[in-house]
């Protein structure tokens, strides 16, 4: 007979830091500017768009 030998995983308990106001405001500015940039982004490529349109 053969013995069927069972993987044991380990159990991580995640840990995380209490969030607190200047980590909560920290998030919000980094949001903000992220969809700023995302903003400028797209901005540019309909400026672009138009002008690739213009020259077509």
């Amino acid at each position: 007979m053969s013995k069927k030998h069972t993987k044991k995983t380990a159990q991580f308990n995640a840990v995380t830091a209490p969030e607190t106001p200047e980590t909560a405001v920290s998030a919000v500015f980094g949001f903000e500017d992220m969809l700023g940039e995302l903003e400028a982004i797209v901005a540019e490529a309909e400026v672009r768009l138009a002008q690739e349109a213009a020259l077509a």
